[in-house]
């Protein structure tokens, strides 16, 4: 299992004149499109800036005891099954039994 940064963004809104909320995203595919809020600020704060810091320790937060390295997420692999055919021992198997009945 491979072991990889997660992608992340971290994004600012002013949903009300003087109120700014956090949030992050994250991506579930190949072309990193951040479609995905996972956490967000619960209560807005009174500058961009102190809702950035506060977005940015969250985001530090996800990382644990590993800051180096960052937030990781873990991918399992799924091993890769023929499909079934013809060329399968099952299939070669039922294809013998069927030719002896007959």
């Amino acid at each position: 299992m491979a072991n990889y940064l997660r992608p992340i963004a971290l994004t600012v809104n002013e949903l009300s004149p003087g109120l700014f909320h956090w949030a992050l995203l994250d991506s579930n595919d190949e072309r990193m499109v951040f479609d995905h809020r996972f956490m967000m600020a619960e209560e807005p704060y009174d500058s961009f800036e102190k809702a950035a810091r506060a977005g940015m320790l969250n985001w530090l937060k996800l990382a644990g005891d590993d800051t180096k390295r960052g937030p990781r997420i873990e991918v399992k692999r799924t091993p890769l099954v023929p499909a079934p055919g013809p060329w399968t021992p099952q299939a070669q198997r039922k294809t013998s039994r069927e030719t002896s009945t007959a």
